[in-house]
C-alpha cells in the first residue's frame, strides 16, 4: 500500500509553515513475502525547542503564543508513524564567536526490520534555529545496529535498498554472535543468564550491516544552508527495528546570532 502526502510543518506557537526545500511524498511500503521489514519515508516530529516563538525572548514572542511544539504529520496507516524529537541543547553558551552546539534527535519507535527514516527537515531547522551561516553539521548514529547515509528519498529506491541489505546479510544465516548459549551474560544482569538470554536479540546481521554502512556523516553549511545536492537526503538506516533510536547532531561554525550578540 502506498500513500503520498507532502510533509509540512505548522507551529502551534508561531503558526510558521515550513516544508523541505523540495517537498517529498510520504510513502509507506507494505512488506512483501520474505521481506524483513518496512522501508518508509516517514513524517517527523519537532519538539518545541525548535520553535522560533519558544526560543524568542518573552517580549518578542507573538501575542498569545502557546509554548507547544512544531509537528509534521501525514495521513498514514496506524503504526506507520515514526517520530523524531529534537531535544534542547544542554551545553552552556559559547564563549567565542564560533558556535559549538549539540542536539539530539530522538526516534521513539522505528518500523520493524530494516527501514529508512529521513531526518533532513529537522537538521535544516536546527541550522536555521541557531543561525549557523558557515560551518559543518556532524551527525552520529548512537547505536551498533543502525547507520547513517545520504541518498535519494524515493519510495521504490528505498524498497530496493531494504531488499538489497536483506540479501547482503541474511538474518537467517548462521552467525557466532547469535549463539547465545555460548555467550556469558553481564555479571550484574538482574535474573542472571536466563533473563539476559530471553531479551537478547539474535541480530548479528544488523551489526555487520551497520559496520559496512557507517555511523557518522559531516555535511557542510554555507550561506545558512546545508550544502546537499538536489536529490540528497539525510537518512537513518534502521537495521533491527522496531526500537527507540537517537542521532547526535553537533553544529559548528560561524553563527549570525552569536555575531549579533557580540556587537
Amino acid at each position: 500500500m502506498r500513500t503520498a502526502n507532502a510533509v509540512q510543518f505548522q507551529c502551534n506557537s508561531c503558526n510558521m509553515l515550513a516544508t523541505n526545500s523540495r517537498p517529498k511524498p510520504t510513502t509507506v511500503l507494505a512488506p512483501r513475502a520474505g521481506d524483513l521489514g518496512v522501508a518508509a519515508s516517514i513524517p517527523l516530529r519537532l519538539s518545541r525547542a525548535s520553535c522560533p516563538a519558544f526560543n524568542a525572548p518573552n517580549a518578542q514572542r507573538p501575542r498569545g503564543a502557546r509554548l507547544n511544539h512544531c509537528t509534521a504529520s501525514a495521513s498514514l496507516p496506524p503504526g506507520a508513524i515514526t517520530t523524531v524529537v529534537v531535544s534542547a541543547s544542554t551545553a552552556p553558551p559559547p564563549a567565542s564567536p564560533l558556535l559549538y552546539q549539540y542536539y539530539q534527535l530522538e526516534v521513539p519507535q522505528t518500523p520493524p526490520g530494516i527501514s529508512l527514516v529521513d531526518f533532513t527537515p529537522q537538521v535544516r531547522q536546527l541550522v536555521e534555529q541557531v543561525g549557523l551561516q558557515e560551518g559543518c553539521v556532524h551527525l552520529l548514529s548512537r547505536h551498533t545496529t543502525t547507520a547513517l547515509t545520504i541518498n535519494e528519498n524515493e519510495a521504490r529506491l528505498m524498497d530496493d535498498v531494504r531488499q538489497f541489505l536483506s540479501r547482503l546479510a541474511p538474518a537467517a544465516d548462521p552467525y557466532l554472535h547469535n549463539d547465545l548459549h555460548l555467550r556469558p551474560a553481564p555479571s550484574d544482569w538482574p535474573g542472571g543468564w536466563e533473563a539476559w538470554a530471553a531479551q537478547e536479540p539474535r541480530n548479528a546481521h544488523s551489526h555487520l550491516l551497520s559496520m559496512l554502512l557507517g555511523n557518522t556523516l559531516t555535511v557542510p553549511v554555507t550561506r545558512g544552508k546545508l550544502a546537499l545536492g538536489t536529490w540528497q537526503s539525510l537518512m537513518l538506516v534502521e537495521l533491527d527495528g522496531p526500537r527507540p533510536r537517537t542521532i547526535g547532531v553537533q553544529l559548528t561554525g560561524h553563527s549570525i546570532q552569536i555575531e549579533r550578540n557580540a556587537i
